[in-house]
């Protein structure tokens, strides 16, 4: 088990519904919503965190990554250290 926040986490990889449940539970604005790399809306928000799935929605899934913006702040998170997709960077505006 992982501790986060005082959530506590299985230590497996989560669907998107336990990484659901725990963004709830922590309270964590401006999320937005799971996204799969198709999916991805046609504008960002001003302010905006959400997670997405490298996969496209003719897939099962395959790898989460997630973003912050904060204005003109973009934060990318990926656990292997990658850079963001193509769709995403269109999508933000070149995070890096």
């Amino acid at each position: 088990m992982i501790q986060v926040e005082n959530i506590v986490l299985p230590n497996k990889p989560l669907s998107n519904f336990e990484i659901e449940d725990a963004v709830k539970k922590i309270g964590l604005k401006n999320f937005r919503v799971f996204f799969l790399r198709d999916t991805l809306p046609k504008k960002p928000k001003r302010n905006e965190c959400a997670i997405m799935n490298l996969d496209d929605t003719s897939r099962d899934g395959t790898h989460w990554v997630a973003w912050f913006k904060r204005g003109d702040e973009k934060w990318y998170f990926d656990s292997f250290g990658l850079p963001p997709p193509t769709e995403l960077n269109n999508y933000l505006g070149d995070v890096f």
